[in-house]
């Protein structure tokens, strides 16, 4: 039997791109895939039963869609408020119960909440609080899993977070990855949300809160409405240009941002540095994805994060204030400072200017018959083996400030005795690498700017009295330095930062022996271990600087070929100048003042050709 053919269906092609897109999605409904073929069945088919008939349905079904569709256009396919109960619980207690996650629980419950305690404070059913949670997918506490890595994801190899903005129903997490990371994957000791919320475990369910408001708020967005936070999302994007590395790469993970907002994703002010966007196709994929992203941090020890208690602090303030017109909440990290930044005791410092030498970068012989020595840099002579092996152990274990080492996974890992580790350890903590706590236990130094000034202090002054002492030795004993400062150069033309760095140290460590004072040379190799440890706990990212490092060392190298020991003494007091004031600014502390280091150390002396040294 044929149908009676009905009204026709007409698109525009607006409606015919829509309509073809919601039934190639992966990620939308099914209920919406449905509806969008009916409709778009209607167009070639003039009776209901035909196109009954060819999807395998009703032709009640058809006949629903067809006129919905007629009557109300492209949102007659969404679905309608249906009848029963109304629910209890309206956005402004959605909200609430959201928003109370990020406070702690009363007193005598639990460490987290629960839904058992949300429900006694918030008077509603604990099926209530429950059915919220799993809506926004919130669970106070939980232990986050990785999850699986879709299209659209971020980069394995992204580093830190350094923004965040929201603006219902507009969420964008911008996100860095290391210079020349390639495929290189982000360990645990390498948190994404290191830079901008330090490493907590709260850190996912803070983040989770955050979309999950932005979401509640901006549901009743729609797509045709006129979005006013264009500007500040162009600000926000200029902003996290400008504090992220030159040679970096920034993703944006957004969800929410308006067809009218998407031209600001290519301004020519924001063209410096590339932004790469990544969409969520809905908020819980954009709460998803950042907990895949921390999902190495999950594993890390539970401690309380000053940054991340700022973070609660402000979207709990903006949050409980939003209304409809309220500014967008945005979070930029603090820049990273550069290595070769203006020096922290003033722009009359020797530190600013440029060595000729140094640019000119002279060939440097590579020693080839010059055996150089395989033991790591910063590791002194001793009588016992385990020592060594321990302290490569420590390094490569991605620990954290403060740290206490155990000795029971290092003895297993090793395949040393506990007796062995435990003798170890103290001479670690005897050379300065290591804490020595109370009980007779060791641990991480926890790194304060006291910390970095005392290392480095004695590092400057060391230092300058071995460089002089390999000056008057004469040239010819140089071949160690040499053939250090061509594997320098080696490591930075492969791009290998890792190993340029080791280079580095052991470049300083090879003029310590060439010295010939051996108790001199032993104390600063000490000093180099405790440096290695670090630079290892605090993560520097020496990756931009390594062009200035090797000028450095290259003008160092110059001046004692010379002969001129009191040149390659500043040049060394300029070099360790710079290390304090770049390792200092990686500390969360910042109460540190910014003439403190020349204070204690002195101004580095002045070239006698240099026009200031005549005016004073």
């Amino acid at each position: 039997m044929v149908g009676r053919p009905r009204n026709a269906v007409i698109f525009t092609e607006e409606e015919r791109a829509t309509l073809l897109r919601w039934t190639r999605s992966r990620t939308g409904s099914q209920a919406r895939t449905l509806r969008a073929r009916i409709v778009l069945a209607c167009e070639d088919e003039p009776t209901n039963t035909a196109v009954a008939q060819r999807l395998g349905i009703s032709r009640d079904m058809v006949g629903k869609w067809r006129a919905r569709f007629l009557a109300e256009r492209l949102a007659g396919l969404d679905e309608q408020p249906r009848p029963g109960r109304p629910p209890i619980a309206d956005d402004d207690t959605v909200a609430h119960v959201l928003l109370r996650t990020l406070t702690p629980p009363p007193p005598g419950a639990r460490q987290t909440w629960t839904t058992r305690s949300m429900a006694a404070e918030t008077g509603l059913s604990q099926s209530t609080v429950s059915r919220i949670w799993r809506t926004y997918r919130l669970q106070p506490g939980e232990r986050v899993t990785v999850e699986r890595r879709r299209a659209w994801s971020l980069p394995d190899h992204a580093e830190e977070m350094v923004g965040l903005f929201l603006a219902p129903p507009v969420c964008v997490l911008a996100v860095r990855t290391r210079a020349g990371g390639g495929g290189a994957v982000r360990t645990a000791a390498v948190s994404a949300g290191g830079r901008l919320f330090g490493r907590d475990r709260e850190t996912p369910h803070v983040l989770a809160v955050a979309g999950a408001f932005a979401a509640l708020r901006g549901k009743r967005h729609k797509e045709d409405q006129t979005w006013t936070d264009r500007p500040a999302l162009r600000t926000f994007l200029e902003r996290v240009s400008s504090v992220a590395d030159a040679r970096a790469g920034v993703h944006l993970l957004a969800h929410g941002v308006p067809a009218e907002a998407r031209g600001a994703r290519r301004q020519p002010d924001t063209a410096a540095l590339p932004l790469r966007w990544h969409r969520a196709p809905s908020p819980a994929a954009w709460t998803d994805e950042i907990r895949r992203l921390l999902g190495a941090d999950a594993q890390l020890r539970r401690e309380a994060a000053p940054d991340l208690s700022h973070l609660r602090d402000a979207l709990l303030t903006w949050s409980t204030t939003w209304t409809s017109s309220a500014a967008p909440f945005t979070l930029i990290a603090a820049p990273r400072p550069a290595y070769d930044t203006p020096a922290i005791c003033g722009r009359d410092n020797d530190s600013n200017l440029r060595d000729a030498r140094a640019l000119r970068r002279p060939a440097v012989p590579d020693a080839p018959g010059i055996p150089f020595p395989d033991a790591p840099p910063g590791a002194p002579i001793t009588t016992d083996p385990a020592v060594g092996v321990l302290r490569e152990a420590l390094l490569a274990g991605g620990y954290r400030p403060g740290d206490r080492v155990r000795e029971a996974p290092l003895a297993i890992r090793l395949g040393l005795s506990r007796r062995v580790v435990r003798a170890g350890l103290r001479a670690l903590a005897e050379e300065g690498m290591l804490d020595l706590l109370p009980s007779g236990a060791t641990a991480v130094p926890a790194v304060t700017a006291k910390d970095v000034l005392d290392l480095y202090a004695l590092r400057a002054s060391l230092g300058a009295l071995l460089i002089r002492r390999v000056a008057m030795l004469g040239h010819e004993h140089l071949g160690p330095a040499s053939a250090a400062l061509a594997e320098i150069r080696a490591a930075a033309r492969d791009n290998d930062h890792v190993r340029s760095g080791e280079a580095d140290l052991r470049f300083q460590d090879a003029l310590a022996r060439i010295a010939d004072l051996p108790q001199a040379a032993g104390t600063f190799e000490r000093l180099t271990a405790r440096l290695r440890m670090f630079v290892s706990v605090l993560d520097m990212d020496y990756s931009q600087a390594w062009d200035t490092v090797t000028d450095e060392d290259t003008a160092v190298h110059d001046a004692l070929l010379s002969a001129d020991g009191n040149e390659a003494a500043r040049l060394w007091r300029v070099k360790i100048e710079r290390c304090v004031r770049f390792m200092i600014a990686r500390l969360p502390e910042g109460d540190v003042a910014p003439h403190l280091w020349t204070t204690l150390a002195g101004r580095p002396r002045l070239r006698p050709e240099h026009p200031r040294r005549a005016a004073h």
